[in-house]
């Protein structure tokens, strides 16, 4: 059984239960309320009778000349014509009738062991009629008398079953309208949560764009949010996987490309040193193309552990000074810019940083190579660096060919170039900036990108370093 029916189900159950209690309850306090009004009266009308007996036999001398029965017999015929309304009865102990103002059939059984002065009442039926039968022993002349009273309760019977009659049909009419009411609500309720499940089926099979509108503030408009929220965090990650997954393929496919080309320059040179006789200079030549392409291959390899660092992962933070920093990577790069004859134009105020020195010079020494190679022969670069907000900043300037606008975004993506032949030519792996993003990410900072083509690129390197709060 569904939810709606269950509220359907519960909900109508509840109503004619409540309806059905209260209507057996309000009808039965009716008719009691109603019978005891009956059985007062009743008890007034011997009342009367016995006080009226009383009185005339007290006021009558004769008595003490006269038998006592004669006396109360006389009495009797004296006030019976007080008697008519209903049906009377007054009969000695014996059972001899002293009056009956009717032909109402009396039963002797249910006055049979009744006690003086006490009233013993009773409902009884004959065929389709019902009887209040009430009956009193007492004392007149100290001769025991018996008055009876028999009250027809037919029409309040018959009121009694038209009321449970009419309670019937509105009880059933009620819950009928009661019926579809709860039906309608039952439905207006959980259509939402068919809904959501509706929803739910739909992502279960891929679908994460799926929402449910819900304007409501209940609980189930809660749950919609709720879902809501929930589909489109699970969204993000799923398109964050699949870009994710959809990198790792483009990084294994640079890769392996990568590899290939060096590993088959080896191959082919090995295999022709194995089967021919080189001259001395071909052989040395051949033997160190192998070495430079295995040093090549031994650099990607490392690069490679180095792209898998934690950004999270703490790095071993020391305290230098911004110029040792720049002059060891300087010192590293001064044989290659040599030989480019590239001029390097520092301006640095010396002042403390705090940083990993190691991971911190491989940012700078990716970013001078890079620098260099776009300059090409005779270039420029100019070096600035300085404090500012709490923050340190270095800034790298080469004069080279520069980059468009559109590919600033991918230059920090694993196995990205954006010029693919000079890149190769040079030995790059298109690795190092993305090496330098992980780097700069767990000394919280980054890298910055400024280029424009034809007129070179900025590089600049901003993290929480500073040693001393004032800007430089």
């Amino acid at each position: 059984m569904n939810l709606s029916w269950k509220i359907f189900s519960n909900t109508l159950l509840m109503v004619l239960f409540a309806l059905t209690l209260e209507g057996v309850v309000l009808l039965s306090m009716t008719f009691h309320k109603t019978y005891l009004l009956e059985v007062e009266r009743e008890k007034e009308n011997i009342e009367n009778i016995h006080r009226e007996l009383v009185t005339v036999l007290a006021n009558d001398s004769s008595t003490m000349y006269k038998e006592s029965m004669n006396s109360i017999e006389e009495a009797i015929d004296i006030l019976k014509d007080n008697w008519q309304e209903e049906s009377y009865r007054i009969r000695d102990e014996s059972g001899k009738v002293l009056f009956q103002n009717n032909d109402e059939e009396f039963s002797d059984k249910e006055t049979a062991g009744l006690s003086p002065y006490k009233i013993v009442y009773g409902v009884g039926k004959n065929e389709n009629r019902y009887f209040l039968k009430m009956s009193v022993l007492t004392e007149l002349l100290d001769e025991p008398v018996i008055i009876e009273t028999h009250k027809d309760l037919t029409q309040i019977f018959a009121e009694k079953a038209e009321q449970q009659r009419i309670f019937l049909i509105t009880v059933i009419l009620v819950g009928i309208l009661s019926a579809f009411i709860n039906a309608f609500n039952a439905i207006k309720l959980t259509m939402p949560i068919h809904k959501l499940i509706d929803a739910v089926k739909k992502v279960r099979y891929g679908d994460y764009t799926e929402r449910v509108e819900y304007k409501g503030n209940d609980e189930v408009g809660i749950l919609a949010t709720d879902f809501n929220s929930m589909a489109e965090q699970l969204e993000e990650k799923i398109q964050l996987l699949k870009e994710t997954a959809k990198k790792q393929e483009e990084l294994a496919g640079s890769l392996a490309h990568e590899i290939r080309t060096p590993l088959t320059a080896m191959i082919g040179y090995a295999d022709l040193i194995k089967r021919s006789k080189m001259k001395e200079e071909d052989l040395l030549y051949a033997v160190n193309y192998i070495i430079s392409e295995g040093k090549r291959l031994e650099a990607l390899s490392n690069r490679m552990m180095q792209l898998l660092i934690d950004k999270n992962a703490m790095p071993n933070i020391t305290i230098s000074t911004v110029q040792n920093l720049l002059e060891d990577a300087l010192e590293a790069m001064k044989p290659v810019f040599d030989k480019k004859k590239i001029t390097v134009k520092k301006s640095v105020v010396d002042f403390p940083i705090r940083a990993d020195t190691e991971l911190m010079k491989n940012v700078l020494l990716n970013i001078l190579d890079n620098g260099g190679k776009a300059a090409g022969i005779n270039g420029k670069i100019t070096i600035e660096a300085g404090c500012k907000n709490g923050n340190v900043w270095i800034s790298i300037k080469d004069n080279g060919i520069g980059m468009p606008k559109e590919e600033i975004s991918k230059i920090q993506e694993a196995f990205y170039r954006v010029d693919k032949s000079r890149s190769r030519s040079e030995g790059g792996a298109g690795l190092g900036l993305a090496i330098c993003s992980n780097i700069m990410n767990i000394h919280n900072g980054e890298m910055l990108f400024e280029s424009e083509v034809g007129k070179g690129t900025t590089v600049t390197l901003v993290w929480k370093g500073i040693v001393d709060e004032q800007d430089v």
